[in-house]
């Protein structure tokens, strides 16, 4: 922590801010990077130190940097501040703010029509930043959306079986591999070409991991959405995938519509791309069960110890598996 603590003073000074009377704090609830707030006599601010192994070699924090600085720069204040970034140590600085995350039961069409809107403004300008990465497993075709699935359940399939409960979770991949095979075969018997690639106008900038679990909301009742370290360039069906199916905080589908007309209203081809959406909405339900299933990973199991050291981690892959199993044969989709 001293080490941290040295490293965010002098993060402080290079952006310009007093760093007398530094305290640092751990934030735990991500799954993947250190948190800390960090308070000094000048303010309060949030610090990230990003994960980072040999087997992922995203650059989580320039992602995320970036893409906050553009949200800044269009005027989008949504978002938290970036404040300074340490590409050295792997730290970003960012504003702290202060809220409460959001339960699904009280969620209304006024939030859901925030964060469509927020996707809008990110989209709806001539000068978009053509510099932004593209997205964390972002693709512009549906044959890619399918190579990406068949590689997560190639890698679940995989999985040492050690226990009662790998041989679970085994059986339970075949299931999910046997509905994926009806889905992508219903889908290519369809009209168009799975290799064609969506037009660069229609692309959109996304968080990527977007969503509710993904948002606080402030004491004014605005919300404010955090965590991009995925984002980038994204093929809007994905968006709207992830938006309605993160289960950490599920958005109901009767807001589908209202969404899908604001949040693509920057696209002259909405029509086409709202028909997109919902055409790969089974895709991306067979995604998540398989995002679901992370925890089984050993590269995963490895970034949720550096988050939070005091996970257990057979515990985990339980409630993950039993969550899995859930939303898989839930009715959304």
């Amino acid at each position: 922590m001293e080490n941290l603590k040295s490293s965010l003073a002098d993060m402080l000074v290079g952006a310009g801010i007093d760093s007398d009377g530094i305290e640092i704090n751990p934030i735990y609830g991500g799954g993947n990077n250190r948190v800390v707030s960090v308070q000094t006599k000048a303010g309060k601010y949030l610090a990230k130190t990003y994960y980072s192994h040999p087997s992922d070699t995203r650059n989580r924090l320039a992602a995320e940097y970036a893409f906050l600085s553009y949200a800044l720069n269009i005027g989008l204040d949504c978002v938290p501040k970036p404040i300074f970034c340490d590409q050295k140590n792997n730290i970003g600085l960012y504003e702290f703010v202060e809220g409460r995350k959001l339960r699904n039961s009280e969620l209304t069409q006024q939030h859901i029509m925030e964060a469509a809107s927020f996707i809008k403004g990110l989209n709806d300008r001539q000068d978009r930043d053509q510099t932004l990465p593209t997205a964390s497993e972002g693709c512009f075709s549906i044959e890619r959306h399918f190579s990406i699935i068949d590689e997560r359940l190639n890698r679940l399939r995989h999985l040492p079986v050690e226990s009662e409960l790998d041989r679970k979770v085994i059986s339970f991949v075949k299931e999910i591999e046997n509905a994926w095979k009806s889905i992508k075969d219903e889908i290519s018997s369809g009209d168009g070409s799975i290799s064609k690639e969506l037009n660069a106008k229609d692309r959109c900038i996304s968080p990527s991991d977007f969503g509710f679990h993904n948002a606080l909301l402030k004491n004014s009742g605005e919300v404010c959405f955090i965590d991009f370290e995925y984002a980038g360039w994204d093929d809007p069906a994905k968006m709207v995938g992830d938006f309605f199916l993160q289960p950490a905080v599920p958005v109901s589908l009767k807001y589908l519509d209202v969404f899908i007309s604001e949040a693509l209203g920057y696209s002259e081809n909405k029509a086409e791309l709202a028909k997109r959406a919902r055409l790969l909405f089974p895709v991306f339900k067979i995604k998540w069960c398989c995002l679901m299933l992370n925890e089984f990973l050993p590269d995963a199991a490895i970034r949720r110890r550096f988050a939070n050291p005091t996970l257990d981690p057979e515990q985990s892959k339980l409630i993950q598996l039993k969550k899995a199993q859930t939303f898989f044969n839930s009715n959304e989709a």
